[in-house]
């Protein structure tokens, strides 16, 4: 898609131009590296200081692309990075702020202890939170994802693994929307105070409410502290779309992890398609 759609390329390359200063280097050479550099950049970009605003440059261009193709979104939905690029193709910060703004949360997480996370194949309901685990996501009626110190999870782990249940743990170094972001939450917020922000041109959904966002939300740089910790309420943010049956859903980033939880949760009827391969798929992205 790099090479062959221009106006993706130039979203794209925008981006990396945007954040070169803050990263130190050009984003591209990190995407897109020679062969035998792939594997040292690979590990470069599970870097969260790096993943974050690697993901948002993505998710952003492809979203840029899709309207250029005339496939105008009549709502958005993000998955916790990806409410950042909702609201910034809503209008709601420039692309130079929530550039930005990804860059400041990605390197406050990386300094914050490792931490580890685990998507399990029941309800949320179904969990018994013990000791400093969180709920980090409700992804559908039927999977969540725990989150907290490793030792912790291990626990976890183990004790559904006795009652025959087959959760896995993710591949990230933190663990996301836990009470181990406590203590970033209010330098995040303060960095968020010269931020202009304006309501929203597009619907989106909030991942911490799980309903519509409100314009007051948005402009507040405290709602945004929140979204680092609070659940993400994505089964929630689902529902409320599959109230119109008739929607086509679009994933607008890497992989198939959205469209599998909106087919799972719509049934045979919803309509749902992927952007990107999931990386075990060896077909081209185009």
């Amino acid at each position: 898609l790099y090479e062959n759609e221009p106006v993706l390329r130039e979203v794209l390359d925008l981006c990396a131009q945007h954040l070169r200063e803050s990263l130190g280097f050009n984003l591209i050479e990190a995407l897109y590296p020679p062969q035998e550099e792939m594997e040292a950049a690979a590990e470069k970009l599970n870097q969260t200081w790096l993943t974050q605003p690697a993901l948002f440059s993505i998710e952003y261009a492809l979203a840029r692309w899709w309207i250029s193709l005339g496939v105008e979104p009549a709502a958005m939905v993000g998955h916790s990075i990806g409410e950042y690029v909702a609201a910034c193709v809503a209008g709601v910060f420039s692309l130079e702020d929530a550039l930005a703004i990804v860059v400041a949360r990605g390197r406050l997480i990386y300094d914050l202890p490792a931490g580890s996370m685990l998507a399990v194949p029941l309800a949320a309901s179904e969990i018994e939170l013990s000791g400093t685990l969180s709920l980090a996501a409700d992804n559908n009626p039927e999977m969540c994802v725990i989150s907290g110190p490793t030792s912790e999870i291990a626990a976890l782990e183990e004790k559904l693994a006795k009652q025959s249940v087959a959760s896995r743990r993710l591949f990230t170094s933190h663990a996301f929307h836990s009470a181990m972001m406590d203590p970033i939450l209010g330098k995040f917020e303060k960095r968020l105070k010269g931020i202009a922000f304006k309501s929203p041109r597009i619907p989106y959904l909030s991942n911490v409410s799980g309903s519509w966002i409100k314009a007051e939300e948005v402009t507040d740089p405290a709602y945004w502290a929140r979204h680092i910790r609070s659940t993400v309420r994505f089964s929630d943010n689902l529902a409320e779309l599959l109230r119109k049956p008739e929607q086509i859903f679009v994933e607008v980033g890497p992989g198939n992890a959205l469209t599998t939880f909106a087919r799972q949760q719509g049934g045979r009827t919803a309509k749902a398609f992927q952007s990107l391969p999931h990386p075990r798929e060896t077909v081209s992205g185009l």
